[in-house]
Order: structure tokens, then sequence, then C-alpha cells
């Protein structure tokens, strides 16, 4: 089996119920899939080991399926309500306590007893998503209760999320719960750790410690934007983290709904122009939880992420839990195929000439986008032991695909995340050889349905070592070379 290399834009898929025995997982590649993410705040480690161990055993077939492990991270939630809903009236008044309480129209409680301290009048508290709106409008010092105005009607049920627009919280960035979720990763070998509600640079730096402390500073470090905390750190937080996701979900209750379109092209761009790689998530293709088809506005939505050159599109519900999940990736497979080929090549190009930093790595890595560009090759084939030759070149955002060869498995999995790189991991050692790197290129581009006379540019470094590109060269597939 190979991956579906026929679109550049990566997508990442929740898995669940719906989407963790081996057959869906197996389709879910065949369609697009290229990178699976586990979701802490769900499940037990039971349950995530049978799902991981699933995914690794496709490296046996060479297909090499990265995992993200998706962090609970610090959220505040209401307690349980009476009859497990409540009907909560506009313009009543409702007590937010932080002594536990079961919940009624009149007050509820929270799981954060220093949101009384953080918050303040004016604040807005939303819950439920966004689907109620409180504004504090006095803080009761005597029972430790903050006094609320519901904006809007709402039933709210138990157990719902709670977001404080504009408050500086105080809470533990990482939890008990967090922590050994992260040791369990170390332990059990992924490749990312998905940080939600990274609020700066610090928080970064507080989970690469914890993954240092136990063995495994390779692991990569998605950092979540999703509060308004994050929203005045973003350059460093862009700069500590190894990738970044744009989570609109609780994003679009801390911020404006409006300005949340705005957010994720300022992030793409950012992290486009500084090399790392970008996810665009929630809520992408939400109607196929329960339909086969997409909403043309969903589809705008893909299309509109595609065309800003994210790295990667993300599913949640629709692959975890949902009725059609190999449906909805094939979706997004087909979506970005029509965009990219429609995507501005040259003017990426300039982007990343113009953001390089001058040297002959970039200048090589620009030189190949730019000729595949001009050549109409249908294949870049780079050679890469640490995987930067790779990503320098993605982020030229050549008009071809880029098969990246490595001997080293960390590489493999970890480029996985990045725009237009599907990856060969080869046994033992890298070829010194140019005329070995040609011939072993031809074999893998034939195998991914190259035909003769197709051209190619094929790059690496002779001798091979890390950092040591240094040659370009322009194939063709030829009719006689048809095995190694």
């Amino acid at each position: 089996m190979y991956l579906n290399f026929t679109k550049k834009t990566k997508i990442v898929c929740t898995i669940g119920p719906a989407s963790q025995d081996e057959q869906t997982l197996r389709k879910l590649i065949e369609n697009g899939m290229n990178l699976a993410r586990l979701n802490f705040s769900h499940g037990d480690y039971a349950e995530h080991l049978a799902k991981l161990n699933t995914i690794r055993s496709f490296e046996k077939e060479g297909v090499y399926i990265p995992v993200l492990l998706d962090t609970k991270g610090p959220e505040i939630r209401c307690h349980n309500m009476e009859n497990d809903k409540i009907e909560i009236k506009k313009g009543s008044t409702v007590r937010i306590s932080m002594t536990e309480v079961l919940g009624t129209p009149s007050k509820i409680s929270v799981n954060f007893p220093d949101l009384y301290k953080d918050a303040n009048i004016g604040n807005h508290i939303k819950i439920d998503d966004g689907k109620l709106d409180l504004l504090v409008t006095d803080k009761d010092e005597e029972h430790n209760e903050l006094i609320t105005e519901a904006l809007n009607d709402h039933e709210l049920c138990s157990k719902k999320g709670v977001n404080c627009v504009g408050a500086r919280l105080s809470m533990k960035f990482i939890s008990e719960k967090d922590e050994q979720d992260l040791i369990w990763g170390c332990e059990h070998g992924v490749d990312f750790i998905s940080a939600s509600f990274v609020r700066n640079k610090q928080d970064v730096e507080d989970i690469r410690k914890i993954l240092v402390e136990h063995g495994h500073p390779e692991i990569k470090i998605i950092s979540k934007i999703e509060n308004y905390e994050a929203m005045n750190c973003l350059d460093e937080i862009i700069d500590a983290s190894d990738a970044i996701m744009v989570a609109r979900g609780d994003l679009g209750v801390e911020v404006p709904f409006e300005e949340v379109p705005l957010v994720q092209r300022r992030l793409i761009t950012s992290c486009r122009q500084k090399g790392k790689p970008v996810i665009t998530a929630t809520q992408m293709l939400d109607s196929m939880t329960h339909s086969p088809v997409p909403t043309r506005a969903e589809v705008s939505d893909v299309a509109t992420a595609v065309s800003e050159s994210t790295d990667c599109v993300m599913l949640s519900s629709e692959s975890a839990s949902g009725e059609y999940p190999c449906e909805a990736v094939l979706a997004q497979t087909k979506i970005s195929r029509a965009i990219e080929s429609e995507l501005n090549y040259e003017k990426f190009a300039q982007e990343a000439y113009d953001t390089s930093n001058k040297d002959n790595n970039d200048a090589i890595a620009n030189s190949i986008a730019n000729t595949a560009k001009l050549i109409d090759a249908k294949l870049i084939v780079s050679y890469t032991v640490t995987g930067r030759s790779s990503r320098r070149i993605s982020k030229a955002r050549p008009s071809c695909p880029i098969l990246s060869i490595s001997n080293k498995r960390t590489t493999v999995l970890q480029n996985a995340i990045y725009w237009g790189i599907y990856s060969i991991l080869i046994p033992n050692r890298m070829p010194d050889f140019i005329e070995e790197m040609e011939t072993i290129a031809i074999f893998y581009a034939k195998k991914l349905g190259l035909k003769p006379g197709d051209p190619i540019v094929v790059s690496g470094g002779t001798p091979a070592a890390a950092g040591k590109t240094n040659f370009m060269r322009i194939i063709t597939i030829p009719k006689d070379r048809d095995n190694l």
C-alpha cells in the first residue's frame, strides 16, 4: 500500500469509535489521511494504545502515519445540572459559584475556584462553545460567587466548557493528567504533542522540558491557538513551537467570530514564512458527521484554507464518531486537489525567496521549486537524513509533490505534517552516488504511477550526510529501466 499523494495539502484525522478498526484506517489512508490524532480528552490508555498499535501496524507495508497526542489542556467546565439540563432565560441573573452545586437556572458552579479572582466586572463568560453568553455584573465576595446577566436564552447541559473572554487566567497550564499523558506519549513513542490552550512560549517550553526529562526531545510540539491570551503572543509561540494548529472552535468563542478567518489567514501566512507547518482545524466538514456529502459552505471553507496554503486540514468528529469518516477524508482530498491545480505557485516561490536565509541550502531549495515549475515536473525526489532539505523545498510550495527519501524513521514520520512531502524509508545507509540516487528515484516514481517521459527533479548530497544537499538533477522516466 502506498500513500495517496495526489494532493499536497495533508489531512489529519481524529481516530475514534468510527475509525479505529484496521479496515477503516486502511480506507482512510487510501482516501488521503496523512496523520492520526488521538484526543486525550476522551478514552483511557488501553483504548489509545490499541489505536496506536493499529496505526503502527501499517509500517510493515511501508506506510508511516505519524500520531498526534492531543492534550486535554487547562480547561474550565460546569458541574452537573438538575435533570442534566436547565433553561436559562435572557435577562435572568445567574450566579456562578466556586463551590460545587447542582446547577439551577439561578446558580451554576465551575471546576476552577480561582475564576472568581481572575474574572472582572464587564467580562463575558461564554459557556457551551459560546452558545450561552453571561455578562459579569458584580462579584459577591461573601459567598465567593460571580453575579452575571444572561444575554440570551439557552438550554444548558452538564459538564459544558467555560471561557472567560479577555481574562488572564491563573490556572496551571500542565495539569496532573496532562503530565501523565505526556509521559505516556514518551513511553509509547508518539510523534507529535498537540498542546491545547497554549498561552505563551513558556507553556511550550514547559512541555518540552517534560519531553526532554523523559528521554524524548525529538517529539515535536504543535501549539493550538485557541484563546485570547495567545493572540497577544503569536510570534513568540510560533517561534517556540514546531508547528501550529488554528483551533477555530474555542478561538471563535474567545474572539469575535468574524475575526476568526483573519486570524486563520494571519497564522497560515506567518507559519509559511517561518517554515513552520500549520494545521487548520474544527468543523471543516461538520455536517458529514451525519451526511455523506458536505455542504457547499463547508467545501468553500476547506477550499479557503487550501488556497491560503495551510499545510494540513483536520477532521474531528467527522472521522472520530461520524457516520461517514472515509467519505469525509475523500471529500477533503478532492477539494484539496481541485484548489491546488489553481494555486499561484509563483507567488509562493517569491515569498519563499524573500523570507529565505540567503544561504546555500535555501538557494538550492528555492531553485528546485522553481525548476520543477518551469519544466512541469511531476515529482521532486529529495534525499535527506534529517528532513530539513525537504522541508525547505516545501516552504517554497512547488507545483508537484516532494518524495522525501530517508534512512531515519523519525524523519519519515515527522515530515508527514509538511505541505507536499511524502516519505519513503530506506534501510541501512543513504546512497552516496548520484547515479544510484537516480536509479532509486526512478524506481519509486514508477511505483507511484509516473510514466515514461515524465520529468522529475532529484536532489541530495554527495557524499550523503546531514546538511549536505549540494546537487540538483533533472531526469525523465525512461522506458527501459523498470527495476533496480
